[in-house]
């Protein structure tokens, strides 16, 4: 037995939803690589929540966004990265990466 609004978009009636398409550094979004602030605190801390790794050590850390939304941090010092695991961020954790790279010079 169909539910009544898979029948009404098998027969045309109702408009068809376009899956959940997850976010990702991978298209044309804008992405941000910046130098971490105190205000940063409760994000970094969110996101190592979330990527259940440890926080990362205070000191010189970089922070990454996509369309204006934190999803990445990296220490500077050690390169441990934590990253929102909903989002596609692997590609701003490179980047990370290789920023911090050049501010070690």
């Amino acid at each position: 037995m169909l539910h009544p609004s898979r029948l009404a978009q098998l027969a045309g009636l109702a408009p068809h939803r376009a899956p959940h398409r997850q976010r990702s550094a991978d298209d044309d979004s804008a992405v941000l690589i910046r130098r971490a602030s105190p205000a940063d605190e409760a994000v970094i801390a969110r996101l190592a929540a979330l990527d259940e790794r440890p926080e990362l050590p205070g000191g010189e850390r970089l922070i990454g966004e996509l369309e204006g939304r934190v999803v990445a941090a990296l220490d500077v010092r050690s390169g441990r990265a934590v990253a929102d695991p909903f989002t596609r961020s692997s590609g701003i954790v490179e980047l990370l990466g290789l920023r911090a790279a050049q501010v070690r010079r």
